[in-house]
């Protein structure tokens, strides 16, 4: 049986034509409040599992080598490492299923990355993150099935795209340039530094390429909300070290704290503040799902409830800040205000119940002063973890002061030369520390992060992307029904969400926000690639009001 997914209908006349749409332009994006019919409900499942609703006799082969590769993987858990054989098992069906049903590539990414993020660099494979070889390894087999079937490009460019490529011009190629050109030399940290431009570039274009239809937006944003309500209830036991979690957690995913029971949770991401605006980012787009009818209702708010609380639970104020940012963005566009607050009642006694009780012990040094660098001297003469432990006591509130020491005394003095200024530093977003027990100094400012390492034209790049992301949001949300219009409502406020957290931390290439960010980003443009999709049996492009 081949599923056929309707699109939701659409309105023929322009939006600014239909008053009632401008009193309400969320009301595009409402569904029925009926029962869900069981056709639509089968469609969601055919979209869930796409790959077994092919042809039968498409399949066979699949079937045929099956038991074949089962006693493959045996033979290489049994002579090697049962682990091993599990991941073979884990390369080879996630293989098969992408290239029968490339959607899956997309799915994967949403789900699987942030989970893995966490993992250092050689920790798993030698020089790549798992996330970053599970992007690369699925890129080539999308590519090595585009030359051998397609060999054509079947979305048009929009302004979204335009400013990701610009982003890869002024954080990648011209940076590396501009070493060369000042006789300096490139060393591979530059080269790792700049490569983050061209992975989120390519995870971008792999969302935008495989996630093509409404239901597959919506099975994304599924495993998307999945994946995060997973990740906040790790993220809230390892902030309250519930269970000795963050004990349990730190072999595998080292978190850049002092201490493993700060207060901070990080969950399998591994640093706090990008954890924070993670769950903020899959928060807003829970919500912005419930805002626009989606079913089922009690599902969805679990999500909700969980990365709220969670955004909480990091034990960050950055994060807690652009989150509420977001909130206000999203109560606007949406025009739905008075529903939020009134959602906002079970919200505040759980906060009160579990989140408040987390972020105490992080709220109550903001008074305080920076460590002297007298007591920093006896503190690097302690050896093991307890250094750790006696640093945090001595400030056990909040880094700003250090942040501003750091940027005042080692960044900012560099911007006195205006070549440094117009065309940046170094790729690299770090100084070699002169203190004791401290390798590297990192810049704790996004957006001086982008003049350091690209310099005016990056820096004005970040903001033409917010610029045209958050317009292009806004023309989706009013045009297009259903999921995607629900992915860019959501995509508005994300997008503000992240430029004043970015204020903070950059955030731009930072795990767990980018893995979420630019996917979020690419499912929200779904709708401008319509018209040039071609029609197949099982997939309808969304129709596109212009």
């Amino acid at each position: 049986m081949t599923a056929v997914v309707e699109p939701r209908e659409t309105k023929k006349e322009p939006v600014e034509s239909a008053p009632a749409s401008l009193l309400a332009p969320f009301d595009l994006m409402r569904v029925d409040t009926q029962a869900i019919p069981v056709e639509r409900t089968r469609g969601w499942i055919d979209h869930m599992l796409g790959f077994f609703v092919v042809p039968p006799h498409s399949r066979r082969w699949i079937l045929a080598i099956a038991p074949l590769l089962a006693l493959l993987a045996g033979g290489v858990a049994a002579a090697v490492d049962i682990l091993i054989g599990a991941a073979f098992i884990g390369i080879v069906g996630l293989t098969v299923l992408t290239w029968n049903h490339p959607p899956i590539a997309g799915y994967a990414m949403v789900a699987a990355a942030p989970v893995i993020v966490g993992f250092s660099r050689g920790q798993v494979l030698p020089l790549l993150r798992p996330n970053e070889a599970l992007l690369f390894a699925l890129c080539g087999i999308l590519g090595a099935r585009w030359l051998l079937y397609n060999r054509r490009i079947t979305f048009k460019m929009n302004r979204v795209d335009f400013c990701i490529g610009a982003i890869v011009l002024f954080g990648f190629l011209s940076p590396l340039l501009l070493q060369l050109g000042r006789l300096r030399p490139v060393s591979p940290d530059d080269i790792f530094y700049s490569l983050v431009f061209v992975r989120i570039a390519l995870l971008y274009g792999l969302i935008r390429h495989t996630i093509r239809t409404p239901g597959q937006v919506r099975t994304a944003i599924g495993f998307s909300l999945a994946a995060a309500t997973f990740l906040g209830v790790v993220g809230i036991m390892d902030s309250g070290n519930f269970l000795g979690f963050a004990e349990k957690l730190d072999p595998y995913f080292p978190s850049a704290s002092y201490l493993t029971d700060d207060g901070r949770g990080a969950a399998s991401i591994g640093n706090p503040i990008g954890f924070g605006v993670y769950q903020a980012i899959n928060a807003q787009l829970a919500l912005a799902m419930l805002l626009g009818g989606e079913r089922p209702r009690r599902i969805l708010a679990i999500p909700a409830l969980v990365c709220s609380v969670a955004v909480f639970g990091s034990g960050q104020i950055g994060p807690v800040l652009s989150f509420c940012v977001g909130l206000v963005a999203l109560a606007l566009i949406t025009r739905s205000t008075r529903r939020l607050i009134s959602w906002s009642l079970p919200f505040l006694i759980v906060v009160s119940i579990i989140a408040v009780p987390l972020a105490q012990r992080r709220l109550t040094g903001l008074e305080g002063v920076a460590v002297p660098s007298s007591v920093r001297e006896g503190i690097a003469r302690i050896e093991g973890p307890d250094a750790g432990r006696a640093l945090f006591e001595a400030n056990p509130g909040s880094s700003w002061d250090v942040r501003i020491y750091n940027l005042e005394t080692f960044f900012l003095p560099e911007f006195s030369e205006s070549a440094n200024l117009l065309l940046g530093v170094t790729p690299q977003a770090r100084v070699s520390s002169p203190n004791k027990g401290e390798e590297f100094i990192w810049i704790e400012s996004g957006h001086l992060w982008l003049l350091w390492s690209g310099g005016v034209p990056l820096f004005l790049t970040w903001f033409a992307l917010i610029g045209v992301g958050m317009w292009t949001a806004r023309r989706v949300m009013r045009t297009t029904v259903g999921p995607i219009g629900i992915a860019a409502a959501a995509t508005f406020s994300i997008l503000m969400t992240v430029n004043v957290a970015q204020t903070f931390d950059p955030h731009m290439t930072l795990r767990g926000t980018a893995d979420i960010l630019y996917p979020i980003l690419a499912l929200s443009v779904t709708g401008f690639a319509a018209k040039s999709m071609p029609r197949s049996a099982n997939q309808t492009p969304v129709e596109v009001v212009s």
